[in-house]
């Protein structure tokens, strides 16, 4: 049975919470690694829509529009009348904007210094490589920072993922829970450990699960006290199914750095994590 380390996009996943978690550090109160993204690709890219913006950094609409409207009201971007269409506002960075992002870049240096702290200089930049050829990212302020082009790869993976594991009734965040379980992980308390979850989060995923007929409750013999978690043989015919999606949607995604770059990118990743 496969590991859930052996998968690109759960070590995709893992970096990007590191990096989350580093940058929430690092970053002070009120600012966010994302704030310089959209900032650095409205630079780049020149006026657009929300939709052209959240298509380019690979966020869905709802949290773009909460993003804009945040930053609106900071004073760091602007709405204005598309001269093309007037049923539409297209995105301006402000000189206040501009400012910002120039002012978060030794906090992005920090962070990313932080992130790759077990890696070479050389593996560093190697990394950066791989995952810029992955995601191909519009060039910007940000497009070689490595915790941006994590977010990117990851937001395209798991995106990807429900999509081809929607069919089965399942998302990417049950795959991961089938995999650990049936890899021998036995309680929700450890469950959480390894997804790097809350409480609250594992037992709505495992009710979920339950209700499916994938997973069951069982007394643990070792402690009448608390339940142990099973994969039942629906689950694991489900993982099986859900595996050969994603290994064919995972080969799909890496095709620009082909076989030899994925198993690059995932020693990689695995040493950043130090996995």
């Amino acid at each position: 049975m496969a590991q859930l380390t052996d998968h690109t996009g759960y070590l995709l996943r893992t970096a990007f919470l590191r990096a989350s978690g580093l940058a929430a550090e690092t970053f002070p109160a009120g600012t966010h690694p994302r704030d310089a993204g959209v900032l650095s690709m409205l630079q780049a890219m020149g006026p657009c829509s929300q939709q052209e913006l959240s298509d380019s950094l690979h966020v869905n609409r709802t949290m773009m529009v909460k993003l804009i409207d945040g930053l609106e009201a900071r004073g760091l971007v602007e709405r204005r009348r598309n001269p093309d269409d007037r049923r539409s506002y297209a995105l301006y960075p402000t000189d206040e904007g501009r400012t910002a992002l120039a002012a978060m870049t030794p906090d992005m240096e920090r962070a990313e210094d932080a992130l790759t702290a077990n890696l070479t200089a050389a593996e560093r930049a190697r990394l950066i490589e791989l995952l810029r050829t992955l995601v191909a990212p519009p060039e910007s302020a940000v497009s070689h920072r490595l915790g941006f082009l994590v977010a990117q790869a990851h937001h395209r993976f798991r995106t990807r993922a429900d999509e081809v594991l929607g069919p089965l009734g399942i998302e990417v965040r049950h795959f991961g829970a089938l995999t650990a379980l049936a890899g021998g992980v036995p309680s929700q308390r450890e469950l959480a450990d390894r997804l790097r979850i809350s409480g609250p989060v594992v037992v709505e995923m495992v009710d979920a699960l339950e209700a499916l007929g994938l997973v069951e409750r069982r007394r643990d013999p070792a402690d009448r006290r608390s339940n142990a978690l099973v994969v039942t043989d629906a689950g694991r015919a489900a993982l099986e199914r859900a595996t050969g999606r994603l290994e064919e949607a995972t080969r799909t995604l890496s095709q620009p750095i082909g076989p030899a770059g994925e198993a690059e990118l995932n020693a990689l990743l695995k040493k950043l994590l130090g996995l």
